[in-house]
Protein backbone atom coordinates (compact mmCIF):
# COMPACT_ATOMS: atom_id res chain seq x y z
CA UNK A 1 0.00 0.00 0.00
CA UNK A 2 1.02 3.47 -0.34
CA UNK A 3 1.98 5.84 2.35
CA UNK A 4 2.82 9.59 2.49
CA UNK A 5 5.17 8.88 5.41
CA UNK A 6 8.90 8.90 4.88
CA UNK A 7 10.68 6.17 5.75
CA UNK A 8 13.89 5.31 7.41
CA UNK A 9 13.86 2.11 6.73
CA UNK A 10 12.05 -0.12 3.33
CA UNK A 11 12.78 -3.28 1.28
CA UNK A 12 15.15 -4.12 -1.30
CA UNK A 13 13.68 -2.38 -4.57
CA UNK A 14 12.60 0.73 -3.54
CA UNK A 15 16.05 1.96 -1.90
CA UNK A 16 15.75 0.34 1.51
CA UNK A 17 17.94 0.66 4.49
CA UNK A 18 16.67 -2.21 5.53
CA UNK A 19 15.34 -4.97 4.23
CA UNK A 20 12.70 -8.05 5.11
CA UNK A 21 13.45 -11.60 4.21
CA UNK A 22 12.02 -15.09 5.30
CA UNK A 23 13.03 -18.62 5.28
CA UNK A 24 16.15 -18.99 4.27
CA UNK A 25 17.94 -16.09 4.07
CA UNK A 26 16.28 -14.77 0.81
CA UNK A 27 15.53 -10.74 0.40
CA UNK A 28 11.48 -10.71 0.97
CA UNK A 29 9.50 -8.54 -1.56
CA UNK A 30 8.46 -5.13 -0.54
CA UNK A 31 5.52 -5.04 2.04
CA UNK A 32 5.18 -1.29 2.02
CA UNK A 33 1.77 0.20 0.91
CA UNK A 34 3.13 1.16 -2.42
CA UNK A 35 3.40 -2.04 -3.26
CA UNK A 36 -0.53 -1.71 -4.16
CA UNK A 37 -1.92 -0.83 -7.78
CA UNK A 38 -5.22 0.59 -8.73
CA UNK A 39 -6.44 0.02 -12.20
CA UNK A 40 -9.74 1.04 -14.51
CA UNK A 41 -11.17 -0.70 -17.42
CA UNK A 42 -14.29 0.09 -19.53
CA UNK A 43 -16.56 -0.34 -22.82
CA UNK A 44 -19.31 2.25 -24.10
CA UNK A 45 -22.40 2.47 -25.29
CA UNK A 46 -25.21 5.71 -24.96
CA UNK A 47 -24.81 9.21 -23.56
CA UNK A 48 -26.72 11.57 -20.85
CA UNK A 49 -24.74 14.90 -19.14
CA UNK A 50 -26.16 14.38 -15.21
CA UNK A 51 -23.00 14.90 -13.79
CA UNK A 52 -23.87 12.16 -11.07
CA UNK A 53 -26.88 10.44 -11.37
CA UNK A 54 -25.73 8.02 -14.55
CA UNK A 55 -23.85 6.27 -11.64
CA UNK A 56 -26.91 3.87 -10.50
CA UNK A 57 -24.86 1.31 -8.25
CA UNK A 58 -21.68 -0.03 -7.11
CA UNK A 59 -20.39 -3.23 -5.51
CA UNK A 60 -17.15 -4.65 -4.70
CA UNK A 61 -16.34 -8.50 -5.85
CA UNK A 62 -13.67 -10.52 -6.23
CA UNK A 63 -14.05 -10.62 -9.49
CA UNK A 64 -15.44 -9.43 -13.02
CA UNK A 65 -16.38 -11.54 -16.25
CA UNK A 66 -17.45 -10.56 -19.90
CA UNK A 67 -17.11 -7.63 -22.01
CA UNK A 68 -19.86 -5.92 -19.55
CA UNK A 69 -17.31 -6.33 -16.34
CA UNK A 70 -20.59 -8.20 -14.65
CA UNK A 71 -19.01 -8.56 -10.84
CA UNK A 72 -18.56 -12.46 -9.47
CA UNK A 73 -18.74 -12.97 -6.44
CA UNK A 74 -20.14 -9.52 -4.71
CA UNK A 75 -19.21 -9.23 -1.03
CA UNK A 76 -18.07 -6.45 2.01
CA UNK A 77 -15.66 -8.69 3.19
CA UNK A 78 -12.57 -10.24 1.64
CA UNK A 79 -9.88 -12.60 2.86
CA UNK A 80 -6.71 -11.42 3.48
CA UNK A 81 -5.38 -13.52 0.51
CA UNK A 82 -7.55 -12.28 -2.13
CA UNK A 83 -5.21 -11.08 -4.76
CA UNK A 84 -7.58 -8.38 -6.54
CA UNK A 85 -10.15 -6.16 -5.20
CA UNK A 86 -12.65 -4.84 -8.16
CA UNK A 87 -15.18 -2.10 -7.67
CA UNK A 88 -17.93 -2.37 -10.25
CA UNK A 89 -19.32 0.43 -11.25
CA UNK A 90 -22.70 0.65 -13.17
CA UNK A 91 -23.43 3.68 -15.63
CA UNK A 92 -26.95 4.19 -16.86
CA UNK A 93 -27.04 6.49 -20.10
CA UNK A 94 -23.68 8.38 -19.13
CA UNK A 95 -22.54 11.43 -21.34
CA UNK A 96 -19.58 11.62 -23.61
CA UNK A 97 -16.51 12.62 -22.36
CA UNK A 98 -17.80 11.97 -18.16
CA UNK A 99 -15.08 11.08 -16.08
CA UNK A 100 -14.96 8.81 -13.37
CA UNK A 101 -12.42 7.92 -10.87
CA UNK A 102 -12.55 5.72 -8.36
CA UNK A 103 -9.81 5.88 -4.59
CA UNK A 104 -9.13 3.66 -2.28
CA UNK A 105 -8.41 3.81 1.33
CA UNK A 106 -7.28 2.07 4.30
CA UNK A 107 -9.08 3.29 7.09
CA UNK A 108 -7.96 1.27 9.92
CA UNK A 109 -5.34 -1.47 10.26
CA UNK A 110 -3.98 -2.24 13.44
CA UNK A 111 -0.08 -0.98 12.68
CA UNK A 112 -0.65 1.69 9.83
CA UNK A 113 -2.14 5.09 9.56
CA UNK A 114 -5.65 5.69 9.85
CA UNK A 115 -7.45 7.11 7.18
CA UNK A 116 -4.62 6.79 4.18
CA UNK A 117 -5.18 6.89 0.19
CA UNK A 118 -3.95 3.66 -0.92
CA UNK A 119 -4.33 4.44 -4.86
CA UNK A 120 -6.60 6.10 -6.92
CA UNK A 121 -7.13 5.48 -11.16
CA UNK A 122 -9.59 7.25 -13.43
CA UNK A 123 -11.20 6.90 -16.56
CA UNK A 124 -12.63 8.99 -19.44
CA UNK A 125 -16.30 7.98 -20.96
CA UNK A 126 -15.11 9.28 -24.20
CA UNK A 127 -18.63 7.94 -26.10
CA UNK A 128 -20.62 7.64 -22.93
CA UNK A 129 -23.41 5.03 -22.58
CA UNK A 130 -24.81 2.61 -20.49
CA UNK A 131 -22.26 -0.23 -19.24
CA UNK A 132 -19.94 -1.05 -16.39
CA UNK A 133 -16.77 -0.41 -15.41
CA UNK A 134 -13.87 -2.55 -13.54
CA UNK A 135 -11.98 -0.19 -11.07
CA UNK A 136 -9.21 -3.05 -9.16
CA UNK A 137 -6.99 -2.37 -6.53
CA UNK A 138 -4.05 -5.26 -6.45
CA UNK A 139 -1.76 -6.47 -4.08
CA UNK A 140 1.41 -7.42 -4.65
CA UNK A 141 2.92 -7.85 -1.21
CA UNK A 142 1.33 -11.35 0.18
CA UNK A 143 -1.74 -10.71 2.17
CA UNK A 144 -3.92 -7.56 3.06
CA UNK A 145 -3.72 -6.12 6.73
CA UNK A 146 -6.79 -7.06 8.40
CA UNK A 147 -9.09 -3.88 8.93
CA UNK A 148 -11.72 -1.76 7.40
CA UNK A 149 -11.55 -0.12 3.73
CA UNK A 150 -13.42 2.41 1.18
CA UNK A 151 -13.42 3.35 -2.14
CA UNK A 152 -14.96 6.27 -3.30
CA UNK A 153 -16.21 6.90 -6.54
CA UNK A 154 -16.01 10.16 -8.29
CA UNK A 155 -18.15 11.86 -10.82
CA UNK A 156 -16.67 14.64 -12.58
CA UNK A 157 -14.45 15.35 -9.57
CA UNK A 158 -17.90 15.27 -7.36
CA UNK A 159 -18.19 12.26 -4.62
CA UNK A 160 -20.82 9.93 -5.92
CA UNK A 161 -20.68 6.57 -4.12
CA UNK A 162 -18.98 5.70 -1.16
CA UNK A 163 -18.81 1.95 -0.20
CA UNK A 164 -17.20 0.65 2.78
CA UNK A 165 -15.32 -3.02 3.00
CA UNK A 166 -13.31 -5.20 5.40
CA UNK A 167 -10.52 -7.62 4.96
CA UNK A 168 -10.47 -10.44 7.55
CA UNK A 169 -9.81 -14.00 7.96
CA UNK A 170 -13.24 -16.72 7.37
CA UNK A 171 -14.01 -18.41 10.44
CA UNK A 172 -13.36 -21.65 8.36
CA UNK A 173 -9.37 -20.88 8.00
CA UNK A 174 -6.80 -23.73 9.43
CA UNK A 175 -7.44 -23.70 12.96
CA UNK A 176 -4.31 -23.56 14.96
CA UNK A 177 -3.71 -23.34 18.63
CA UNK A 178 -0.89 -20.46 19.58
CA UNK A 179 0.76 -23.38 21.25
CA UNK A 180 1.55 -24.44 17.98
CA UNK A 181 4.26 -21.89 18.62
CA UNK A 182 6.67 -23.13 20.75
CA UNK A 183 9.87 -20.38 20.51
CA UNK A 184 10.39 -17.04 19.50
CA UNK A 185 14.09 -15.95 19.44
CA UNK A 186 15.66 -13.29 18.28
CA UNK A 187 19.16 -13.76 17.54
CA UNK A 188 22.33 -12.56 15.63
CA UNK A 189 22.52 -15.44 13.10
CA UNK A 190 20.83 -19.19 12.01
CA UNK A 191 22.05 -22.03 11.09
CA UNK A 192 21.65 -22.36 7.20
CA UNK A 193 19.70 -25.94 6.76
CA UNK A 194 17.56 -25.78 10.09
CA UNK A 195 17.55 -22.26 10.67
CA UNK A 196 17.76 -22.38 14.42
CA UNK A 197 18.93 -19.23 15.95
CA UNK A 198 22.71 -18.55 16.80
CA UNK A 199 23.42 -16.20 19.44
CA UNK A 200 20.52 -15.28 20.91
CA UNK A 201 20.34 -11.58 21.99
CA UNK A 202 17.58 -8.49 22.39
CA UNK A 203 20.69 -6.07 21.86
CA UNK A 204 22.22 -5.54 18.51
CA UNK A 205 24.90 -3.25 17.27
CA UNK A 206 23.96 -0.93 14.24
CA UNK A 207 26.77 -2.53 12.24
CA UNK A 208 25.85 -6.13 12.74
CA UNK A 209 25.46 -8.05 9.39
CA UNK A 210 21.61 -9.17 10.41
CA UNK A 211 18.89 -9.17 12.89
CA UNK A 212 17.11 -12.46 12.98
CA UNK A 213 13.54 -13.99 14.27
CA UNK A 214 13.38 -17.22 14.68
CA UNK A 215 10.39 -18.90 15.17
CA UNK A 216 9.73 -22.76 16.53
CA UNK A 217 6.29 -24.68 15.55
CA UNK A 218 5.16 -28.03 16.40
CA UNK A 219 2.07 -29.90 14.75
CA UNK A 220 1.09 -27.46 12.52
CA UNK A 221 -2.24 -27.96 10.72
CA UNK A 222 -1.77 -27.72 6.91
CA UNK A 223 -2.57 -24.37 5.53
CA UNK A 224 -1.61 -22.22 8.79
CA UNK A 225 -0.45 -18.60 7.97
CA UNK A 226 2.40 -17.66 9.85
CA UNK A 227 3.73 -13.78 9.57
CA UNK A 228 5.96 -11.64 10.96
CA UNK A 229 5.62 -7.84 11.46
CA UNK A 230 8.77 -5.88 12.19
CA UNK A 231 8.30 -2.14 13.87
CA UNK A 232 11.69 -0.09 13.15
CA UNK A 233 11.60 3.39 14.46
CA UNK A 234 9.90 6.01 13.25
CA UNK A 235 8.56 3.77 10.42
CA UNK A 236 5.58 1.81 9.38
CA UNK A 237 5.55 -1.63 9.62
CA UNK A 238 7.28 -4.14 7.55
CA UNK A 239 5.50 -7.68 7.10
CA UNK A 240 6.69 -11.38 5.76
CA UNK A 241 4.40 -13.76 5.48
CA UNK A 242 6.81 -17.34 6.95
CA UNK A 243 6.56 -20.49 4.72
CA UNK A 244 6.72 -23.67 6.80
CA UNK A 245 9.26 -26.28 4.96
CA UNK A 246 11.42 -29.08 6.02
CA UNK A 247 12.46 -27.34 9.27
CA UNK A 248 10.48 -26.77 12.34
CA UNK A 249 12.14 -23.24 12.84
CA UNK A 250 10.96 -20.73 10.65
CA UNK A 251 12.75 -17.05 10.14
CA UNK A 252 12.62 -13.66 8.81
CA UNK A 253 15.44 -11.01 9.11
CA UNK A 254 16.31 -7.51 8.89
CA UNK A 255 19.33 -6.79 6.64
CA UNK A 256 20.96 -3.04 6.74
CA UNK A 257 22.00 -0.69 4.34
CA UNK A 258 25.65 0.83 3.65
CA UNK A 259 24.51 3.04 6.52
CA UNK A 260 23.85 0.40 9.18
CA UNK A 261 20.82 -0.45 11.72
CA UNK A 262 19.28 3.24 12.74
CA UNK A 263 20.00 2.93 16.51
CA UNK A 264 16.69 2.98 18.83
CA UNK A 265 13.77 0.90 20.20
CA UNK A 266 12.30 -1.69 17.84
CA UNK A 267 9.00 -4.35 18.15
CA UNK A 268 8.93 -7.43 16.25
CA UNK A 269 5.11 -9.20 16.11
CA UNK A 270 4.38 -12.70 15.14
CA UNK A 271 0.67 -13.15 13.96
CA UNK A 272 -0.62 -17.35 12.79
CA UNK A 273 -3.81 -17.13 11.02
CA UNK A 274 -3.71 -13.16 11.03
CA UNK A 275 -4.02 -13.94 15.26
CA UNK A 276 -1.18 -12.22 17.03
CA UNK A 277 0.81 -14.71 19.22
CA UNK A 278 3.51 -13.10 20.78
CA UNK A 279 5.47 -9.25 20.86
CA UNK A 280 9.63 -9.65 21.31
CA UNK A 281 11.38 -6.04 21.40
CA UNK A 282 14.76 -5.33 21.10
CA UNK A 283 17.64 -2.60 20.54
CA UNK A 284 20.05 -1.14 18.51
CA UNK A 285 23.49 0.62 19.66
Amino acid sequence: MRNAKSTIIALVFLSAIILLAACGGETAAPTAPTALNATGVARSTTAESDPTAYITNVVLAKGAQGDNYDPVDVSDTFEPSQKTLHAIVSLQAAPADAEVRAEWYLIEATGYAPNSKIDESGLSIKQGGTRNLDFTLENTQGAWPPGTYQVKIFSNGVLAVTKNFKIEASSDAPTASPSVIKQIVLAQAVKPDTFEPVNPTTQFQANAPAIYTAVLIENSPPGTIYRVRWYPPGQEPLEKELSPGHSLWLESHLLPSDGGFPTGEYKVEIYMNDQLVDTKTFTVE
